[in-house]
């Protein structure tokens, strides 16, 4: 391994680099580096990680993990926000010329399916920030094109949103719309020394291929806005958070529910409605015909 590169992946090392930069990390900003390569190496294995193409990295930082991908075989398209994170790969990119693409942008703002079309990538991995970790997760999840996988780092509590099942205190939209859309697998649970300057909170590795089957419109426009209602009290049962949607809110009208009440248990609470049983309701949602334009469902 290249002598410059090799220093970042030791503590002293990596705080003297920053420093002679003018850099200092910081908590605050979630800019706490996984250094350990070992570690890192594992993740990717058991992700069974390819070895060519090209792949998108989320917020690489100085690219700890950005150069394991380079030296695995990979060409790596960077997007990182932070402007002198991106000045220091492209200082560090020509150890490894031409596999190295640094993309200075948000990735609150990335078109991910343009950048994937052009790119030619077919996988996503990133160390997601907690701030900013769910809006990143769903407009990956929305993005026309299907990666063959997003393999995220996340904090521990937003994982477990993720996995979470129902009738636990954790399921909700997360847990709901990404298990519809991906089959997820917990790759490994990370502890924070694993880190630095390490958190005090663990952190998972999440892989997530999408389902084939999965449609993308009914995710975005009914499957995710009626588990909102749904969620908004959650220990209403489903029939009086619904109804509140109608007065409150003119969602939906009163003949839709009458109907919707012969196929559906509105009895229950919305964390007692397993992903499928949502998943009908937004298919039954999409399917109703309004009889007249005023009532018409407007989720």
């Amino acid at each position: 391994m290249n002598p410059l590169l090799q220093t970042l992946y030791d503590k002293n090392g990596l705080v003297q680099f920053l420093q002679s930069r003018g850099l200092r990390m910081s908590r605050a900003l979630g800019q706490n580096f996984l250094i350990k390569r070992p570690l890192m190496r594992s993740l990717l294995n058991e992700a069974e990680f390819p070895r060519e193409g090209t792949v998108i990295e989320i917020g690489p930082g100085v690219g700890h993990l950005t150069w394991m991908l380079v030296e695995r075989g990979l060409r790596v398209i960077a997007v990182e926000k932070d402007r002198t994170f991106a000045a220091i790969l492209e200082e560090l990119s020509p150890i490894h010329p031409g596999s190295l693409s640094i993309r200075r942008e948000d990735a609150l703002e990335t078109d991910f399916a343009a950048l994937a079309k052009e790119s030619g990538a077919r996988w996503v991995v990133g160390n997601l920030p907690y701030n900013v970790a769910v809006p990143i997760l769903f407009r990956l999840a929305y993005c026309p094109f299907r990666f063959e996988s997003v393999n995220v780092m996340l904090q521990k509590e937003v994982g477990d949103r993720i996995l979470a099942e129902p009738g636990t205190k954790r399921y909700g939209r997360l847990s709901i719309v990404l298990n519809y859309l991906y089959r997820i697998q917990k790759i490994r649970t990370i502890a924070g020394p694993s880190f630095f300057p390490p958190p005090k909170v663990e952190s998972v590795f999440l892989q997530m291929k999408p389902k084939a089957d999965a449609d993308l419109e009914l995710a975005q426009f009914y499957l995710e806005r009626i588990v909102k209602i749904g969620f908004l009290h959650r220990r209403k049962k489903l029939r009086k958070q619904l109804q509140g949607a109608i007065i409150e809110r003119r969602i939906l009208n009163g003949d839709f529910l009458d109907h919707a009440s012969s196929v559906f248990d509105f009895e229950k609470r919305a964390e007692e409605w397993p992903v499928e049983t949502w998943v009908q309701f937004a298919r039954f949602i999409r399917e109703t015909k309004p009889e007249r334009k005023n009532d018409a469902i407007n989720l």
